[in-house]
């Protein structure tokens, strides 16, 4: 079973986060209930926060400006954890990005130009190797990266300098406060004290629980620097919602979960000595299970959200049994029209690939960075691309299957969409259509 990079669901990460000269216009501790209602999919308020794009990093990329560009073609390559040392990551990302790519050459490419996918690079979940592979792409001559999905962001010096602008889930540092990263839902590893507070979780939790007034959300995180940024920034949400937040705690070791009883007791006694009305969890697929299986085994009868349960080859997996998942963007279950096109690209260009969220995180990465370059138009080089991204009237959405990001804000925030999905009954329902949030400054 694929795992996930958390911090995505988390909407919060790395230490070197947002920045950019975000400005703030209203105080977080202002907020209420009515601030988190669940809007359209687009048109969401950025409550008067803006971000100057020449202050973000790598303003002035170097290298050739039109590099892997001729008149007939445009080369991308990825660069995606796909391996580690605990079994597979992200299965599927790169197919669906080709599945995409496929369909833009068959409809005769952009602007004139096909796709010249030339692959995949794993990382392997290695920091040493994510630098070489960033390299070998760069070395290759590849216009951007797409999609560049990856645990850390030590690629970035190489592709600012050598002017390789990289799509992708915005995972790790470089989605933040970098004028040539651009993630499909926005930065999501913004510092806890970053200039915008998230939303999203709050949204989902209200759409759960059926309303914010007397309940309580705790959050259970595994231990590394992005999942501990993540819960802290989605806690702080949560509460400036009206939620009250007993337990927010990363208690969960990177190298896994051996006994959950210690955790499980913590949980169940945490709202004032009673269980928590929602649980949600932050950490990996295998001590995710552990815990929600010794959770139900302790009596706890609320509800319990997790980043990991969306993917049709889990529907009959008992454990997750009326479980609920946050999804970035629209379920398959949504029936939209982009959702729809979705399905039958999968059909027509990967028909083995089980649509997961990691495969539709890279359609939608690969579906992101077309229209940006057709937008463009036929003078496609970085700094072209660049202007029309950072331009500031930029935005990125696709009606009913992907919440909007606004350019060049989403540099520094995550866009505050998300949908919620329940398992029960062995199969999928949408428990919180895809929605946003105005977005809300952190101050």
């Amino acid at each position: 079973m694929a795992a996930l990079l958390l911090v995505a669901a988390c909407g919060g990460g790395d230490d070197d986060g947002a920045g950019g000269g975000a400005q703030p216009s209203a105080s977080a501790q202002a907020l209420g209930p009515e601030a988190f209602e669940a809007g359209p999919d687009s048109g969401w308020s950025n409550s008067g926060i803006t971000v100057d794009a020449a202050k973000l990093d790598c303003t002035a990329p170097g290298g050739e400006p039109a590099r892997g560009v001729t008149d007939t073609e445009i080369k991308i390559g990825g660069l995606i954890t796909q391996s580690s040392t605990s079994g597979p990551v992200n299965a599927g990302m790169d197919v669906g990005a080709k599945a995409r790519f496929s369909r833009a050459n068959d409809e005769g490419g952009i602007n004139g130009r096909k796709i010249n996918y030339i692959g995949t690079r794993d990382d392997g979940a290695d920091s040493a190797r994510t630098l070489t592979e960033a390299q070998s792409l760069v070395a290759d001559g590849v216009f951007a990266a797409v999609p560049a999905v990856v645990r850390t962001g030590n690629f970035a010096d190489t592709f600012c300098k050598s002017g390789t602008p990289f799509f992708g889930w915005g995972v790790s540092a470089p989605y933040c406060n970098t004028a040539i990263g651009f993630g499909v839902t926005g930065c999501l590893v913004a510092e806890p004290d970053g200039p915008t507070i998230s939303t999203t979780w709050a949204m989902a939790a209200s759409g759960i629980l059926g309303g914010i007034t007397d309940k309580s959300v705790a959050f259970v995180g595994v231990d590394i620097d992005s999942a501990v940024n993540g819960i802290n920034l989605a806690a702080k949400g949560v509460k400036a919602a009206g939620f009250s937040v007993p337990y927010s705690e990363n208690p969960v070791p990177a190298a896994g979960l051996n006994d959950p009883t210690a955790l499980v007791n913590d949980l169940m006694a945490a709202d004032k000595g009673a269980p928590p009305d929602l649980i949600v969890t932050i950490v990996d697929f295998a001590p995710a299970i552990k815990l929600i299986t010794a959770l139900r085994a302790a009596g706890y009868e609320g509800k319990i959200l997790t980043p990991l349960g969306y993917d049709p080859r889990l529907t009959g997996f008992k454990d997750l049994e009326d479980t609920y998942t946050l999804v970035q963007w629209a379920p398959v279950e949504s029936g939209s029209a982009g959702v729809k096109q979705l399905e039958a690209d999968f059909a027509k260009y990967a028909p083995g690939q089980p649509i997961t969220l990691t495969a539709m995180a890279g359609y939608w990465s690969a579906d992101f960075f077309l229209d940006a370059i057709e937008k463009t138009g036929p003078d496609l080089t970085v700094a072209n691309l660049l202007k029309t991204l950072n331009g500031g009237s930029y935005s990125y959405h696709v009606p009913g299957a992907v919440g909007e990001t606004q350019w060049p804000v989403n540099h520094n925030a995550a866009a505050p969409c998300a949908s919620v999905v329940h398992l029960a009954g062995g199969k999928y329902t949408e428990a919180v259509k895809l929605a946003c949030t105005p977005l809300y400054p952190n101050n």
